[in-house]
């Protein structure tokens, strides 16, 4: 599916560098796949649970929010990543690794990891 100026279509060779494309993915079969191919599924989780964990919004609380010129446009795209209405819920994160140790989870995964949903 691809996207120009928020209009949907399908035809991915119609406004290239212009247009945002995204797929569907199939995350439980990718991870089958590595398994397979002898990879570890290190995490799998919400664009949003992901980018907190990972501090994004320590992040934007380290801008001056009393300039509202620098921090409300921060702070809009920041809720766009993060909103289940927006991108934080339908985009998903999954890391696949080869010989890394998992006794400690990885950062962006520390809390709401989904591997167990895959």
């Amino acid at each position: 599916m691809c996207h120009y100026r928020h209009h949907a279509h399908p035809d991915p060779f119609l406004y290239p560098g212009l247009q945002d494309i995204t797929a569907h993915v199939n995350f439980s079969g990718i991870a089958l796949a590595a398994v397979d191919a002898g990879l570890t599924v290190s995490g799998f989780a919400s664009q949003a649970r992901f980018l907190m964990n990972a501090g994004i919004t320590e992040l934007l609380m380290a801008l001056d929010p009393s300039d509202a010129r620098a921090f409300l446009p921060q702070a809009n795209a920041v809720q766009k990543l993060l909103s289940e209405a927006e991108m934080g819920e339908l985009f998903k994160v999954i890391v696949l690794t080869r010989g890394l140790d998992d006794s400690e989870p990885l950062t962006g995964f520390a809390r709401g990891d989904r591997c167990h949903a895959l």
